[in-house]
């Protein structure tokens, strides 16, 4: 078999796409070969290939279509024919249709998907490759799916969560910004006159504060600003273990960040992939840093010989429940399926906490809006009262 290392992209009309060859003159003669002649190649850098990622659902939508035909019975390089033709993204349909041409070269689909491992989600190529060794590429398949398909519901309801909140908070802030700036200043000078209560008096000077500090208080604002961006691109660990001490959210992300590492051991290990290349392709396809380290740790303990238990014991990731589970699993042998219920219980125990979420934060923010307007308008009109009681 031919070596394939650079990507080079073709055209002839308006047929384009990649290929991967040594050369340019390699590139053209296994175009020729699938009957693609007089095609212009050039080659193409792996930023540019960047450039062409697809988006992930459209990915693990391809993913469930090709199980479904796989299963009816259909070989694997015509089911990938027939799930990326309308694809509506370019840079799939053009990674696909090159791994099509490896596989009918003899190229193992994973294979061929190493390839663009810069562009898809290298722990799905390696679950792909085991379950190809394991003959359950399309069971493997439904399950990448599926497990794409939880994650993305869960992030819509954390997002459904905390954005009602953040929405009215953001407006109250407005409200209080431009009542505190325009609307109270311009009942000064009705007040000018006699002694103002307390509360109308403290207003005032807090708006004339804010008139002229501004441009100090914008700037303070986009250096905090600055700061944060810094510290969660400079120091993501740090940054990720401030977020889970928050209150509410912390738990959230928790649960969000577990559930997704059981799901993921579950389906590995359910692919037949042996249990350190399970770890390391789970550790390896986390985004958040506290749980891919305490899973290297696990990896670590079992790779001395320690059982599930032990390993997870000795981990951050120790919890009464998952021990219990873990201890029934070993002894049973269902190592997987125990990993798989851990997920779903997760899964339960997020959604539970976003309904609690939403229901506490509802009256709290009323609470608070009310609070500040009613508060704005009191001060205003304080001063009208005592006007009136002279009269």
């Amino acid at each position: 078999m031919m070596p394939i290392n650079h990507c080079w992209y073709w055209q002839v009309g308006k047929q384009c796409g990649f290929i991967h060859a040594d050369s340019a003159l390699q590139a053209k003669q296994l175009l020729a070969q699938h009957k693609i002649n007089s095609a212009a190649v050039k080659p193409l850098s792996a930023h540019k290939l960047k450039g062409y990622k697809p988006r992930l659902s459209l990915w693990y939508e391809l993913l469930q279509q090709v199980s479904d035909l796989l299963s009816s019975g259909l070989p694997l390089a015509e089911a990938l024919r027939h799930s990326v033709c309308e694809s509506p993204s370019r840079g799939l349909r053009w990674m696909v249709e090159d791994c099509i041409r490896c596989i009918e070269r003899g190229l193992a689909f994973s294979r061929a998907l190493q390839l663009y491992k810069n562009c898809l989600p290298e722990e799905d190529i390696i679950a792909i490759a085991w379950a190809e060794q394991t003959g359950q590429l399309a069971h493997t398949l439904h399950q990448l799916h599926q497990v794409a398909k939880r994650q993305m519901l869960l992030k819509k309801q954390m997002s459904k969560a905390l954005r009602y909140p953040v929405i009215v908070l953001l407006v109250a802030g407005a409200v209080c910004f431009m009542m505190m700036g325009w609307v109270l200043p311009s009942f000064a000078p009705l007040f000018s006159e006699g002694e103002l209560p307390w509360l109308t008096r403290t207003l005032l000077n807090a708006s004339g504060f804010l008139r002229k500090q501004a441009v100090s208080l914008l700037g303070l604002i986009l250096i905090l600003s600055a700061l944060l961006y810094i510290v969660r691109k400079q120091a993501p660990l740090f940054w990720q273990r401030t977020l889970s001490q928050l209150p509410f959210i912390g738990q959230l992300l928790e649960d969000i960040k577990l559930q997704q590492l059981f799901h993921r051991l579950a389906v590995a290990l359910k692919a037949g992939i042996e249990t350190r290349q399970a770890l390391n392709s789970t550790a390896h396809s986390l985004t958040w840093l506290p749980h891919r380290h305490a899973l290297r740790s696990v990896q670590q303990s079992v790779e001395q010989g320690k059982g599930w238990v032990d390993s997870f014991r000795a981990s951050p990731l120790s919890e009464p429940r998952t021990l219990s589970f873990l201890k029934v699993a070993e002894q049973n042998g269902n190592v997987d399926q125990a990993f798989a219920t851990l997920a779903d219980i997760r899964q339960q125990r997020f959604e539970q906490n976003c309904e609690r979420l939403i229901g506490l934060a509802e009256p709290l923010l009323m609470v608070v809006l009310g609070g500040i307007i009613g508060t704005l308008l009191v001060a205003m009109y304080l001063p009208l009262f005592s006007m009136g009681q002279q009269f």
